[in-house]
């Protein structure tokens, strides 16, 4: 199957609201195209679900919110004068023309379901002002009730994927009883981890969805080049002051979650986003909640089910599967027949049928789909707890442009250096956590080894049997720098007997916040030698037979984090960088290695 190039303008249709008459022919049928590996079509597969069996009626109201302001309201119930069944979501984003378009809505109320889409205060026709996040929580609370109290509501199911599904977790522990089930894709409900790695700020998601979703900004900058998306934004020095400088505007929330870099700092721990993080162990209802290997909400939304009570857990299911945010299957590569097995629109719907129609209980499940082996695993928890680790270490040995990674310890040590210049960062070349950025999300093809002086890249032996990791990959690295503060990432990839290489895991670390993700900084004296280990997201990948293990070494990971600067303190105030001398120690007493946990 031919290998598909995601455009940032086309990823974004489905998730941003462009509208499909603002593309070119040539764009639409792209999309299309792409749009053939989804797991989550934009309509629901009618050959797998109930036939219809009522007509239905469409109706606008403006129903009161919290603080007084009308929201506006699109709901769609069968015909008749019920008890319905309702499904319920709030959206930011203003997908299409007003009025009845949505297919999904119609294709509910047909099978007696009442499906309802609330725009968020301040978009879409709703009153007041656009604040992200924060109104959310009692907004939402009084949609629910208001529903919950209408004569023609049966039951009602939640719904909604990104920050839509945020408009969900924020309310799941005070809905009301006639609340029977919530199916929720790819939203982390801890918000720091989803902003920071060890202390670097994922910009390619976060500064450009505050550009594009910021209603003080009218006009969005242009995107010529997709490749290169906000890219003068997201290097200007201070990074505090980017929105006044190109856009005249202050975003006060912009700004808290580039100066809050602590987990520990108490923003992170009180309104919102520490309710956010609360709710979890608190739901009762049925949950399915989606999480893809290479969405960049992954971690906190794997995160959400298993803070889930026990009792919900033994009702509530996790899928994991081999997409990234948009549900594109990645990577294209090797086969991957059985990775769409899960069409998520259809398999919402039928959830939600058997739930609120049939009122049949919620069963239990966990999914993984292993990259690579095209399989679905059926496990009682993910990830898996710590168990069986394959380990390769970092050697000094060349091997032609790089150095040579070995399953056995060198006896004796050595140093490898680079120079690391802010100025000139390393771009992302695939990455778990990019969105905007489409060209470059999920696994990409590799650049050959030695393309740049400031990657160092080390190749394994062919493996001699398949290799099935599961869990998260982990870098041990024994370093030094010439600056009081700096970064390190890695990449791990699959190097296949073609030559061709695709990654699987991305990690990146500061020096301040070395070995303490959820900790506060520390200090760094230059020219101190530690030991920094970097966690990737979980991920199930089998390596095949033949095939290499690639681990580059290097500073930078841009868009996909912030540059780092060079200089110790808050990233987003730093007004200046300098060049870093970057040195590796392996062998002897320094084991600098990569760990793979496999599958129990």
């Amino acid at each position: 199957m031919k290998k598909i190039i995601l455009l940032f303008g086309l990823a974004m249709l489905a998730l941003t609201g462009l509208k499909a008459q603002q593309l070119t022919a040539e764009e639409i049928r792209a999309y299309q195209e792409m749009m053939r590996y989804s797991t989550a079509p934009r309509m629901i597969d009618t050959t797998k679900v109930v036939a219809s069996a009522h007509s239905y009626v469409y109706e606008e109201l403006m129903v009161e919110g919290g603080d007084g302001y009308k929201l506006k309201t699109c709901i769609y119930k069968p015909a008749g004068e019920g008890p319905w069944p309702v499904v319920i979501t709030r959206t930011p984003y203003v997908y299409s023309a007003p009025g009845d378009y949505n297919p999904n809505g119609r294709a509910y109320a047909q099978r007696g379901i009442a499906y309802i889409t609330q725009y968020c205060r301040g978009k879409g026709g709703s009153e007041g002002p656009y604040e992200p996040n924060v109104n959310e929580r009692v907004d939402g609370l009084a949609l629910v009730n208001w529903v919950a109290q209408q004569p023609w509501c049966k039951n009602i199911g939640l719904f909604g994927e990104s920050y839509t599904a945020l408009t969900a977790w924020i309310i799941a522990d005070a809905v009301p009883e006639k609340v029977k089930g919530i199916y929720l894709h790819h939203y982390g409900v801890d918000r720091p981890l989803s902003a920071y790695s060890y202390g670097l700020f994922r910009q390619d998601i976060l500064t450009a969805w505050a550009i594009d979703n910021a209603v003080e900004i009218p006009k969005k900058p242009e995107k010529p080049d997709v490749t290169r998306i906000y890219f003068d934004q997201m290097l200007y020095m201070p990074q505090m002051e980017m929105d006044r400088h190109f856009f005249g505007v202050m975003l006060p929330w912009y700004r808290d979650w580039i100066s809050h870099t602590d987990y520990t700092d108490p923003y992170w721990h009180q309104g919102v986003w520490n309710q956010l993080r609360e709710i979890p162990a608190k739901i009762k209802v049925p949950m399915v909640v989606v999480a893809g290997h290479f969405d960049h909400h992954q971690e906190g939304t794997i995160l959400g089910y298993n803070l889930l009570p026990e009792e919900t857990k033994a009702k509530s299911q996790l899928i994991v599967g081999a997409w990234n945010h948009s549900h594109i299957i990645t990577p294209q590569i090797g086969k991957y027949d059985h990775a769409m097995d899960i069409d998520l629109t259809t398999a919402q719907f039928l959830w939600f049928y058997d739930l609120l129609v049939k009122e049949e209980a919620s069963k239990p499940a966990v999914q993984v789909y292993a990259i690579g082996e095209d399989r679905w695993h059926q496990l009682d928890k993910w990830p898996q707890a710590d168990g069986e680790a394959v380990v390769f270490f970092l050697t000094d040995k060349r091997d032609g442009k790089g150095y040579a990674l070995s399953a056995q310890t060198a006896q004796t040590g050595g140093q490898i250096s680079y120079r690391y210049d802010p100025q000139h960062p390393v771009l992302s070349v695939g990455g778990e956590t990019l969105f905007n950025s489409g060209s470059r999300r999920g696994s990409q093809l590799q650049p050959e080894v030695g393309y740049r002086d400031d990657v160092i890249s080390f190749v394994s032996e062919p493996l001699s049997e398949p290799l099935l990791m599961a869990g998260k990959v982990k870098v041990v690295l024994n370093v030094s720098s010439d600056c009081d503060d700096t970064a390190f990432s890695y990449k791990i990839s699959e190097v296949f007997a073609d030559g061709n290489t695709y990654n699987i895991r991305t990690g990146i670390s500061t020096l301040g916040f070395r070995n303490r993700p959820l900790g506060d900084r520390q200090t760094y004296t230059p020219g101190e030698v530690v030991e920094l280990t970097i966690e990737a997201l979980p991920i199930m990948w089998q390596l095949q037979p033949g095939s290499r293990i690639r681990v580059d070494i290097s500073s930078s990971d841009f868009p996909q984090f912030s540059v780092h600067s060079n200089y110790a303190g808050v990233w987003s105030e730093q007004t200046r960088t300098r060049v870093a001398k970057q040195t590796l120690f392996v062998g002897g007493k320094y084991q600098s290695r990569i760990e793979i946990p496999l599958m129990k």
